[in-house]
């Protein structure tokens, strides 16, 4: 996932880059079984499918056309976090001014998917975003067998 402009130049620059080096690959190469080079062609354009897709994400997230985000579990929260800021137009040094750190600390919070965020930071986060949740959360415990 592209989490700012600096990752979304260097993803549109590696696209460029795949879709010529796709163009490139010779269909009829005497070095190599055709098997090869359509295993090398469909390598290329799986990466350029997906290189595509994640700049067509950020570019809708920037346009300020989302709004709303559905998470099925707490282990999408962090990605949606991310969604949040960008949609939001949010750079992440302004959430970091927001909650008063450093823009390293909110990269390394997206790049480790907010992974070691104490309660208290995170509750700081959602608010500076303005995330409000529409319905409860509801939390089912599974019995713990026991162990005699």
């Amino acid at each position: 996932m592209i989490q700012n402009e600096r990752q979304y130049k260097v993803t549109q620059t590696k696209l460029r880059e795949l879709e010529q080096a796709s163009a490139s690959v010779e269909l009829k190469d005497p070095y190599l079984y055709p098997r090869q080079i359509l295993s090398q062609k469909n390598s290329y354009n799986r990466v350029i499918a997906t290189l595509k897709q994640e700049i067509t994400e950020y570019e809708e997230l920037k346009s300020g056309r989302v709004a709303v985000f559905q998470i099925e579990s707490f282990n999408d929260l962090p990605t949606a976090l991310i969604k949040a800021r960008i949609a939001s137009g949010m750079t992440q040094k302004d959430l970091a001014e927001k909650i008063d750190t450093q823009e390293q600390q909110i990269q390394r919070y997206e790049a480790n998917h907010y992974h070691a965020i104490s309660f208290d930071r995170l509750m700081k986060i959602v608010g500076a975003l303005g995330i409000s949740f529409k319905h409860s959360i509801e939390i089912e415990i599974e019995p713990i067998e026991s162990l005699v």
